[in-house]
């Protein structure tokens, strides 16, 4: 039975995928989920068709280089969201007519192709850069560690299904969310297993850790959020949450609180030590699911809906107070927005990046790759 539990929520979770590949318009439509990744002073977002790598101006989304793999692309392309390091970004590709699957590693003013570093399956969840290390998983449930200079293969290690996740690197530690409902936690440099603990469900998010407890919470496509030991992975038996669908998102953790976004269309905020909803939570304002994680802003909490919406909640109260676009959307927002000195950066499903101000909620800059790009 969990075996079938696992192949049938792989098989909805790839459905939703291919639902967002079959997209078309006359915008540049994103063939799978665009990434975007702020660090500095730029942006990085996949866009445009066929897709590439964008690096913006963070003040006014102006282009200042791209990236893609060098050679020929005439198949669907995929990619990871992007991930910085301090003399390289690093992101995940595949193309399905050459069977290309690797992490690319790029100058990130250049763009310049620096080095590669081949997987067995796609690359979905964003690598994470650690101590001179990038951690990536792929869809075959192969954990890599490679050299962040080299890209030079340290050890791998092999989940029984789809690693979707990014991992959550702490204190000498991996964590490795699967698909297979277990969370690993190897050793950094090694790649020994330390413990596993299985879940009820499979795992597409990273955990979040409260630092002041040593307690890891992680979403889970069962639809509840779990509380785990960071020492020992030993679940809390006194935390319960269950949400109305499945949880995607990371945990947002804020003055002992909890927040967490459901595909039920609801943001909750929870009690950290037994997971009890806190009034006058949920709020379900955003009008569609939700994908994408809660962010805060302020004295806000933003979510991002899978019809397009972005409403910043009062963490307070739960009432809104300010929400874009003020008519229809233009497109979905699957991907979880970023907070930098009071701006908020949201990329839609075709590919637009679009800039708000965090406390007003008025649009500041967009971005559109140019058409024929």
């Amino acid at each position: 039975m969990a075996q079938r539990s696992r192949i049938v929520g792989a098989a909805v979770v790839l459905l939703l995928v291919g639902a967002v590949l079959s997209g078309c318009g006359a915008a540049p439509v994103a063939q799978n989920w665009p990434g975007l990744t702020v660090e500095g002073d730029t942006v990085y977002v996949i866009s445009g068709l066929p897709q590439q790598v964008y690096m913006l101006d963070v003040e006014n989304g102006q282009p200042q280089g791209t990236f893609i793999p060098s050679g020929e692309h005439q198949g669907v392309i995929y990619w990871s969201p992007v991930a910085p390091g301090p003399e390289a970004a690093y992101v995940g590709f595949g193309e399905s007519q050459t069977g290309i699957m690797a992490l690319f590693a790029f100058d990130p003013e250049t763009g310049q192709e620096l080095w590669s570093a081949p997987a067995q399956d796609l690359i979905i969840g964003a690598p994470v850069y650690a101590d001179g290390m990038v951690y990536f998983g792929d869809s075959a449930g192969i954990l890599y560690a490679v050299d962040a200079e080299s890209g030079t293969s340290t050890w791998s290690f092999q989940a029984e299904d789809a690693i979707w996740s990014p991992v959550f690197v702490h204190d000498g530690r991996v964590y490795v969310p699967s698909m297979d409902h277990y969370l690993y936690c190897l050793d950094a440099n090694t790649g020994q297993e330390i413990w596993k603990q299985k879940l009820d469900g499979a795992m597409a998010e990273p955990p979040s850790l409260a630092a002041t407890t040593g307690t890891l919470y992680i979403g889970n496509l069962d639809g509840k959020v779990y509380a785990l030991d960071l020492e020992s992975g030993e679940p809390d038996e006194g935390f319960e949450f269950q949400a109305e669908n499945w949880i995607w998102s990371e945990v947002l953790i804020e003055d002992e609180q909890l927040y967490v976004t459901s595909l039920d269309g609801k943001l909750y905020a929870l009690n950290a030590d037994d997971g009890s909803a806190i009034a006058p939570f949920p709020s379900d304002d955003a009008g569609s699911p939700l994908r994408a994680a809660p962010v805060l802003a302020g004295e806000s909490i933003l979510v991002a809906s899978e019809e397009g919406r972005v409403v910043a909640v009062d963490s307070e109260t739960a009432m809104p107070r300010w929400e874009w676009p003020g008519g229809a959307p233009e497109a979905g927002v699957l991907t979880t927005p970023v907070v930098q000195d009071g701006v908020v950066f949201v990329v839609l499903l075709n590919g637009k990046v679009q800039t708000l101000d965090a406390e007003t909620g008025a649009q500041i800059w967009t971005f559109e790759p140019p058409e024929g790009e």
